[in-house]
C-alpha cells in the first residue's frame, strides 16, 4: 500500500475528542497526497491505502465511487462559474477520452464535475487543467468549497458590483493561489463562501456572504454568516452587523473561518 507518514497534530486539535473521520484527518492532512498522486496512478487504485483512496484524494477533487470501482468523479474549482472557451475545450477533451463512461456535471455551486475518470490519468489531467488556469485543489470534503457569486455578473441590469474579481480573490486566498492552503485544509465541515452583486441576495444559504452596501459614500460589503442548505437542515445566514471595505473581505473570511476551524464540533 502507498501511504505517507503523518505530520504532528495541529495545536488547535490538541486535547479535543475526535471521531473516526476527524482522527484520520488529523493523522495525515489531505493535502499531503498531492506528492503521491503520480505513485497512486502508477500502482493503481487497488494498491492505494484505503483512507487515502476514499478520503484524502478528495482534497484534490477525486471521489472514489463504490458503485463504479475504478471510475472516479473529479470536481474542479470554477470561481463564480466563469469559464472561457479554451477551458471548456480542455474539459471537453478530458471527458471525451472516456467515451460513454465520461460526462460532465454543472453543479449548484457554479462548478464542474467530471465523471468516469481513471486514477491512472489523474497526473496528466491535473497538468492539462493547470495549463488553462484551472485546478481541483480542496474542492471537496471538509475544505473551503468553490466561491460563488452572481451568475449574470457583468450583465446584470440590477448589478451594484461585479462579483467576479471578488470571488476570484477569495478563491485564490482560500487555496493559496491553487497550490493548497494548509491553514484551511482541516475544517470541521465544508465551508461555503459567496459574494452577492445586487440588492437581491439569493446567496444566504452560505456560511459567509458578502453583500454590497454603501457607507459614507464608500462601497463595501455587509457580512452575513451561518447559512446552510442540506437535506437535513436549511437556514438563512444572519447579519453580523459588520461592514468591510473590498480589500478586507479576505481578512474577514480568515477571521471567521479560523474561529470556526478552532472551535467547531469534531466529535
Amino acid at each position: 500500500m502507498v501511504a505517507t507518514p503523518a505530520k504532528p497534530l495541529p495545536s488547535w486539535l490538541e486535547g479535543k475528542k475526535l471521531n473516526k473521520i476527524e482522527q484520520n484527518k488529523a493523522n495525515k492532512d489531505g493535502l499531503l497526497v498531492g506528492s503521491e498522486i503520480e505513485e497512486f496512478a502508477r500502482v493503481g487504485w487497488e494498491n492505494v491505502d484505503e483512507t487515502d483512496l476514499q478520503l484524502r484524494l478528495k482534497w484534490y477533487g477525486m471521489f472514489w465511487r463504490p458503485k463504479t470501482p475504478g471510475l472516479f468523479m473529479l470536481r474542479l474549482r470554477v470561481p463564480n462559474g466563469v469559464l472561457n472557451a479554451e477551458q471548456l475545450r480542455a474539459i471537453g477533451s478530458i471527458v471525451a477520452r472516456y467515451g460513454d463512461s465520461g460526462s460532465a456535471d454543472i453543479t449548484t455551486r457554479q462548478n464542474i464535475q467530471l465523471r468516469g475518470v481513471l486514477l491512472e490519468d489523474l497526473p496528466d489531467i491535473l497538468e492539462r487543467l493547470k495549463a488553462v488556469g484551472l485546478n481541483t485543489i480542496q474542492s471537496a470534503f471538509d475544505n473551503p468549497r468553490n466561491v460563488t457569486g452572481n451568475p449574470i455578473a457583468g450583465i446584470d441590469p440590477e448589478e451594484i458590483v461585479d462579483t467576479r474579481p471578488y470571488t476570484l480573490e477569495l478563491q485564490n486566498f482560500l487555496t493559496s493561489n491553487g497550490e493548497g492552503n494548509p491553514e484551511f485544509s482541516n475544517l470541521p465541515r465544508k465551508w461555503n463562501t459567496a459574494v452577492a452583486g445586487s440588492r437581491d441576495n439569493f446567496l444566504l444559504h452560505n456560511d459567509i456572504v458578502f453583500h454590497p452596501v454603501e457607507r459614507d459614500g464608500v462601497m463595501g460589503f455587509g457580512v452575513w454568516i451561518g447559512g446552510i442548505l442540506s437535506s437535513q437542515m436549511n437556514a438563512y445566514a444572519i447579519p453580523l452587523n459588520a461592514w468591510v471595505k473590498p480589500d478586507e473581505i479576505c481578512r474577514m473570511t480568515a477571521a471567521v473561518l479560523t474561529l470556526w476551524r478552532d472551535n467547531g464540533e469534531r466529535d
